[in-house]
């Protein structure tokens, strides 16, 4: 398994069990329930599933048509854009609720981020998929 494809799988897991906490803490005490709600929808989203597919596609589909990742490269920037801007999300929108202001402009910037991380997913796998042609 590719190094980054790897990382996709453990950092996955590592959101499922912070999602994990975040909900029973959200259960035992209402009153930080709607402050938190969004950040654990969206690490349990973005964190556990969209990095849990990220690995196993990088893993799997490549391998099913035959072919290598387009780029490795790729795919070792979007594992760290996608953990930075997830975890600068999540910071921003837990901040912008107690502080507001700039942390509402910091959370789009990270939105973006994980936009273009996964843009970056979607360019690569499908380069891995385009038919190569031999001349």
């Amino acid at each position: 398994m590719d190094k980054y494809a790897k990382a996709f799988v453990k950092s996955s897991l590592i959101y499922l069990g912070i999602g994990t906490i975040m909900g029973v803490c959200m259960v035992l005490s209402p009153d930080i329930r709607f402050t938190l709600t969004q950040v654990h929808v969206h690490i349990l989203l973005l964190g556990f599933m969209a990095m849990m597919i990220y690995g196993v596609g990088y893993h799997i589909l490549p391998r099913f048509m035959g072919r290598p990742v387009y780029s490795h490269r790729l795919g070792n920037i979007q594992v760290w854009l996608a953990n930075i801007t997830l975890i600068g999300l999540s910071i921003s929108w837990i901040t912008e609720a107690s502080q507001g202001g700039v942390w509402h402009l910091s959370a789009i910037l990270f939105g973006i981020g994980q936009g273009v991380a996964i843009f970056l997913f979607i360019f690569n796998l499908w380069k891995s998929m385009v038919p190569q042609t031999t001349e």
